[in-house]
């Protein structure tokens, strides 16, 4: 059963009521003189690595949605996008060079989830994930969420997170062993699938509108689900899978196989 993000974030604050508070609590004169902690650090390949503090996260642009469900809850926080921009992504000096970057957030207990730059992006995909600061203007106290407002279940969600690392994916450019193949690379093991392996696979048609220098251009293209490709490949896909498309001309974006899930609610 899926619970949506409302219950688990509600359930959760009952259970472990540090993490919301009606106002802070009142500071003594033994924990005034504590250094502030860091609750979320920006590492990986960034000119600009970053440790905030809870209040740190505060200061930055902030903005604020509401979340559906039973009730409506409101969250406040910085876009993960602008997190990771802030930091600056050691990027190649190639086209749309930022659809290339990975973010994968940390979570209690090893949980994990990662995202694509460019599917976060407002030139791009567009699709926020939140790290959340407060909810319904009372502050979170154990340290930041993280929340994907768009998305119709509470899968990709971090009660909180902890660590946020920015991953460049530059790999290169495989010629297939036969015309129409596509080689799939998972680490040392690599995985041809032929032209008709991929013709036998169930197929989408999709109608898609993009910009083109000036202007706009509409394909309609048909063709498996990444999701189906990689069973065929016989990878699993998890949250935490990310996935780098290399063209011909070397051109490569990255994407994540969970944007697509049901969950998710994008397709």
């Amino acid at each position: 059963m899926l619970f949506r993000r409302l219950g688990m974030l509600a359930a959760a604050l009952a259970a472990v009521p540090v993490l919301l508070t009606a106002a802070e609590p009142a500071v003594t004169a033994s924990a005034s003189a504590r250094p502030a902690s860091t609750v979320l650090s920006v590492t990986g390949a960034v000119a600009d690595p970053a440790a905030y503090t809870l209040a740190g996260l505060r200061a930055l642009p902030d903005e604020t949605v509401t979340l559906s469900g039973p009730a409506k809850v409101q969250v406040t926080g910085v876009s993960l996008d602008h997190l990771v921009m802030l930091a600056a992504p050691v990027l190649p000096a190639a086209k749309n060079a930022l659809l290339r970057v990975v973010i994968t957030a940390s979570g209690w207990h090893g949980h994990q989830v990662s995202f694509a730059l460019g599917e976060l992006d407002p030139g791009f995909g567009d699709h926020d994930a939140l790290i959340v600061v407060s909810v319904n203007g009372r502050p979170l106290t154990a340290g930041p969420a993280l929340v994907v407002p768009g998305d119709q279940a509470s899968v990709r969600d971090l009660l909180v997170v902890t660590r946020i690392r920015v991953g460049v994916a530059s790999p290169p450019v495989t010629t297939p062993p036969s015309p129409g193949a596509l080689v799939v690379q998972d680490g040392p093991r690599q995985v041809v699938l032929t032209a008709a392996t991929l013709a036998a696979l169930p197929a989408q048609t999709r109608t898609v509108t993009f910009l083109a220098g000036s202007g706009t251009q509409t394909h309609t293209e048909a063709g498996p689900a990444l999701a189906i490709v990689l069973h065929a490949a016989h990878i699993p896909a998890g949250l935490n899978t990310w996935v780098a498309a290399v063209g011909s001309d070397g051109y490569i974006a990255a994407v994540t196989p969970a944007e697509a899930w049901p969950v998710a609610g994008r397709y």
